[in-house]
């Protein structure tokens, strides 16, 4: 494979793949998939796949793809993984990154030498608030077990406020600020109320990252949404961190592709 160039699409691949290893560790130790496989790096400064792998004690114990050589590999050392199911690539963010650089032409041929399907993805990020992501998947998750008290946990009423207020031209007077918080919040409960709660069971998840602000405590991420009927949607959310946790905030509308 021919080096890939490291940028920001990299390396937002290296936090995917990071933050979702525990998927792949869940799934390895469920001991039911077709073929499983970790990256790292060699004794030569070389990126090598350990595939078929077994997890415990936090190493991976495995073959070397080339040579067929038993190794265990350490957790840290990991920076990629991919399991296959029904000849479906899941993970593997070294390798989506590496072809979406290829021309058309090129990713074709690719996709028959590689001899799996790659699409989309999925990716699985932990549910909690630990990572902007893994926060838009609680809130979802909240969503779809009809919790109420879940769905405001993920939020932050009063960065929302600040937010909107910021996106319509008003001075964020702390008055102003409190009362549209309390707005919104009251809002949304109504509207839940209301209309019910959105249902999430079964979708399939595919982030990026738009916007990084300052300090890594304000970004903007796109999350496409694949429905079991394979329908599609795709939505921009502002989140932002306090005391180390994410909060969803609102759903930008704008179009903010040119900063960052």
């Amino acid at each position: 494979m021919a080096t890939i160039e490291i940028n920001k699409e990299y390396l937002y691949h290296l936090y995917k793949a990071e933050n979702t290893l525990w998927y792949f560790i869940e799934q390895v130790q469920k001991n039911n998939l077709d073929y499983s496989a970790v990256k790292f790096k060699n004794e030569n400064d070389i990126y090598v796949w350990l595939e078929n792998v077994e997890y415990e004690n936090d190493f991976f114990k495995g073959v070397l793809s080339e040579t067929n050589e038993k190794k265990d590999v350490y957790l840290k050392e990991v920076i990629d993984w991919m399991l296959v199911e029904e000849n479906r690539l899941i993970g593997g963010y070294t390798i989506r990154h590496y072809r979406n650089g290829l021309s058309e032409e090129e990713r074709l041929n690719f996709d028959i030498d590689f001899g799996l399907k790659i699409d989309n993805g999925n990716d699985f990020f932990k549910p909690d608030l630990s990572t902007p992501e893994g926060a838009i998947i609680a809130l979802e998750n909240f969503y779809t077990e009809k919790s109420l008290e879940g769905v405001l946990s993920c939020k932050d009423f009063y960065r929302e406020a600040e937010n909107i207020l910021l996106e319509t031209g008003k001075d964020l007077e702390e008055e102003l600020v409190k009362e549209t918080a309390e707005l919104l919040k009251l809002s949304l409960i109504e509207n839940l109320q209301k209309n019910g709660m959105p249902d999430f069971t079964d979708v399939e998840r595919v982030f990026n990252r738009i916007i990084e602000e300052e300090e890594e405590k304000e970004k903007l991420i796109e999350e496409k949404l694949i429905y079991p009927n394979e329908s599609e949607e795709v939505n921009k959310f502002w989140l932002v961190k306090d005391e180390n946790k994410w909060k969803v905030l609102n759903i930008a509308h704008k179009d903010y592709s040119s900063r960052n």
